[in-house]
């Protein structure tokens, strides 16, 4: 593309606007790059992507690429082996986080991206330098502790270095005995070393090696000798601590030097992505849409605005130039909006041939072209004609020399500067060179002649700018298919001027003037005319579509109807249908179930009891029977107060021995059965005044098993077998412990386990009642059991 006519045509302001919408370097250099394309389907594409940027910032206005750095730098650093410090190494890590986020979003993106969720594939994921970096360097861009064990160890030998060396000059300007030699009781340094100020006057009652001296040479700051080797000690330390963060950026440069054609791309990638979105949130600045290419060079503006003029101070044009029209001869007043008309053709079709986004309705086109060729010149800056003609046909002379057939020219003011007749005359001839080298052509004129030969020449049209006579002003709206008039004398008639005047001067018109008055009278007429039909026909047009339209609303109001009638009993019937299925299936599964239960709770039962009968036979045979001291009783009636050594408890006889030697033994609240053999004659104890000993008797066992005995129990993890003597010696415990009500956490699982507990608490002598925990407090995976005390 020219560069001189891009100038004339402002891009370079648009390229601004979408600089600034760039977050770093990279990209705004990529927006300043940015040209017309002459490849229609690639013009297509960059529009696609913008689209694609502003759907993605509409749907999600939040998003953001996160940080964004010129890292080139550091590339270029890395790759010869250098040594990257600290703010480098923390961009590095920041452009690594930001292309981990963008692909995590694009990767969850829904809808059709696929320019950008294919961009954000590309990314790459580099967690390694990204966790190193954070870990080692702290948002002050200082070296963590962190960062190796020997930076940490180093830095706490430092900070108690320091202590002990503030501590000694605190005890010196404390010390009477020193401080009066001091100039203020404080520690300061000088060349990285701990010292005090000392009056000049007594630099000699404290031994040590002077610093520096103030401004004023009233004050020494002297390192006592009490530090001296502490100091010392202390800049080994800082050397060894500067040391090892060099070491350990040498060792963070390293791991980002292996990712370095990774880095590289994801920059790119990231710059793009950039750029792109730079472009759509410049198409929402602008209200603007992605116009068809046409690759044969046809355009149509719909409504278009100069993207540079305020919307609300621009009037939006419509303008085409299509099949069979090579040329466009615009003509209209001073200051009617000719320039502007110019400069939006030309600017919009550059802006579309670049992928952005152009403010215009839907609709619109813009023709593909190689080259966008300009000569236009600001009036109100122009001296002399002579000046302003040799400066158009410079330009005119090198636009002939290159235009071809997919050029468009736009002429401002062409063939002006110069006689009349001769600028009309060349500018006819320059038209029609061009169309005839396939140019597409749209000129500015004053020139009569040009309305003439726009209209008696096949391929050109006339275009002008309204002028309201009314107002004797401009309306800066295109009239497409109408040369403009210069309503000089009806203008000069409205400002008074005598008519008289006004018949001399119609008179003094030459025949072709006359003519082409009268052309232009005649066109304006047919063009009202046009227009009045036209309307009235729209207006006939709209009526019937109305109609047609309402009768289609109707037609389609009682098809739906008819349509909902029957997708309701159809639904209701389906309805019914569903229901039925899912309530024979819903019993199947249940009867299912509880078969299956019933089988693997019955097999869980048996296999249950065939353990624990093995392990009460092991027990019977590798366990001994106690053996209690002291004699037990021949035998025991009602009343006898006995003690039961297995036990350690003591309780009274309630009933005489049975045929089996069996006794019924009361113990607090609890009657339990024993033996004759386990038990033995006690002397009873006498109530003591301060009440019955808390800790004895059946009620101290049962307080002491409160006291460890929760009231629940879990059996997650444990099978039907290993569950067994854990459950069966728990609600012993938590009856001998007066525990009311328990609950059996055995979880949801397959239920089988839920089965067997509450199998097994079911037929239980020391069970009163259970049931399933409200669905709050475990629901299924709990079971509450109610104690029969």
């Amino acid at each position: 593309m020219d560069q001189k006519s891009l100038k004339k045509l402002e891009y370079d302001k648009i390229i601004a606007k979408v600089a600034g919408y760039c977050r770093f370097a990279v990209s705004r250099e990529q927006a300043q790059a940015l040209q017309p394309t002459g490849d229609a389907a690639y013009a297509a594409g960059l529009l696609a992507e913008t689209e694609e940027a502003r759907q993605i910032l509409r749907l999600h206005p939040t998003f953001s690429l996160g940080g964004l750095w010129d890292i080139r730098p550091s590339l270029r650093h890395l790759e010869i082996g250098g040594v990257l410090e600290p703010e480098a190494l923390v961009n590095l890590a920041a452009i690594c986080r930001s292309a981990r986020l963008a692909k995590a979003f694009f990767s969850e993106l829904k809808g059709g991206h696929p320019t950008m969720q294919g961009l954000g594939k590309s990314l790459t994921i580099i967690k390694t330098i990204e966790s190193a970096v954070e870990k080692a360097i702290g948002a002050d861009l200082g070296i963590n502790d962190g960062a190796s064990e020997r930076l940490a160890g180093i830095r706490r030998k430092n900070r108690d270095k320091s202590e002990r060396i503030k501590e000694r000059l605190d005890s010196l300007i404390k010390n009477p005995n020193t401080a009066k030699y001091l100039q203020d009781p404080i520690v300061t340094i000088r060349d990285n070393r701990y010292v005090v100020p000392v009056r000049q006057e007594y630099r000699g009652q404290i031994a040590g090696v002077a610093h520096d001296i103030s401004s004023s040479g009233a004050t020494l700051f002297i390192e006592p000798l009490a530090v001296l080797e502490l100091n010392n000690e202390l800049s080994v330390l800082r050397r060894e601590e500067e040391e090892e963060i060099a070491a350990i950026l040498r060792a963070l440069s390293l791991v980002a030097a292996g990712f370095l054609a990774e880095l590289q791309a994801n920059l790119e990638i990231l710059a793009r992505l950039d750029f792109i979105f730079a472009k759509g949130s410049y198409s929402y600045e602008l209200d603007g849409i992605a116009p068809r290419i046409d690759a044969n060079g046809n355009f149509r503006l719909l409504a278009a605005r100069h993207p540079l003029i305020p919307a609300h101070q621009v009037v939006p044009i419509e303008v085409r130039l299509e099949r069979n029209t090579s040329a466009m001869v615009i003509t209209g007043p001073n200051t009617g909006g000719k320039t502007v008309t110019l400069k939006t053709i030309g600017l919009l079709t550059c802006m579309a041939l670049s992928g952005l986004h152009i403010p215009a309705e839907g609709g619109s086109e813009i023709g593909c072209y190689n080259a966008v060729w300009a000569d236009i010149g600001d009036e109100q800056s122009i001296e002399q004609s002579l000046s302003t003609f040799s400066s158009h046909m410079s330009n005119i002379v090198i636009i002939l020399g290159q235009a071809g057939p997919r050029s468009l020219v736009l002429l401002d003011e062409l063939g002006a500067g110069t006689d009349p007749t001769e600028g009309a005359a060349l500018a006819m001839a320059i038209l029609e060179y061009l169309k005839n080298a396939g140019a597409r052509v749209v000129a500015t004129t004053h020139y009569s002649e040009l309305k003439a030969f726009a209209y008696n020449n096949p391929g050109f049209i006339n275009a002008s700018m309204e002028f309201d006579l009314a107002t004797l002003s401009p309306t800066y709206r295109l009239i497409m298919g109408a040369p403009g008039k210069s309503n000089a004398f009806e203008i000069s008639r409205r400002l008074g001027l005598p008519e008289p005047v006004i018949k001399a001067a119609e008179a003094g018109l030459s025949s072709e003037d006359a003519a082409v008055a009268a052309m232009l009278a005649n066109l304006e007429d047919a063009r009202r005319d046009l227009t009045a039909q036209r309307e009235k026909v729209e207006k006939a047009a709209i009526f019937a579509q109305s109609k047609e339209q309402y009768l289609r609303r109707e037609t389609q109001k009682l098809e739906a109807e008819k349509s909902e009638i029957i997708r309701g009993a159809n639904l209701e019937a389906q309805k019914i249908v569903e229901q039925v299925r899912a309530e024979c299936k819903a019993l199947l599964a249940e009867q299912q179930k509880a078969a299956e239960e019933k089988k693997l709770n019955h097999k869980a039962w048996q296999e249950a009891q065939k353990k624990l009968k093995s392990w009460q036979q092991q027990l019977a045979e590798e366990i001994p029977e106690p053996v209690f001291a002291g004699q037990a009783p021949d035998s025991l009636q009602s009343g006898d107060y006995v003690h039961l050594p297995r036990l350690n408890q003591y309780g009274y006889v309630v009933s005489t021995p049975d045929a089996d030697g069996d006794v019924f033994v009361q113990v607090g609240v609890i009657k339990l059965k024993a033996k004759l053999a386990e038990l033995r004659l006690a002397a009873e104890e006498k109530p003591k005044k301060s009440g019955r000993n808390k800790s004895s008797g059946a009620g101290g066992i049962a307080m002491r098993k409160a006291s460890s005995i929760m009231p629940y129990l879990d059996l997650h993890g444990l099978d039907t077998m290993e569950a067994l003597p854990v459950l069966d010696k728990y609600i012993d415990d938590a009856f001998i412990a007066g525990l009311k009500t328990v609950e059996i956490n055995h979880g949801r699982g397959t239920g089988a386990l839920r089965s067997f507990v509450q199998n097994y608490l079911r037929g239980h002598r020391l069970v009163k009642s259970f049931h399933n925990a409200a669905s709050n407090e475990g629901g299924l995976g709990v079971t509450v059991v109610d104690l029969d005390l």
